[in-house]
């Protein structure tokens, strides 16, 4: 058995997509898996916590 199936899938997923803060309204780049998970982001402007809807 071969881990690096694994691997390929989960890179494949594993790219940026942008979100608007709702805080100050700037768009920053986040982890396509993690704003599909509903996981708080964090601003790189404001550094406010918020979470993304995951409709893109």
């Amino acid at each position: 058995m071969s881990m690096s199936g694994r691997k390929n899938t989960q890179s494949n997923r594993n790219y940026l997509v942008k979100c608007l803060c709702p805080n100050c309204s700037k768009n920053s780049e986040h982890s396509f898996t993690r704003v599909q998970k509903g996981s708080q982001l964090v601003c790189p402007y404001c550094n406010s916590l918020f979470k993304s809807s995951p409709h893109i």
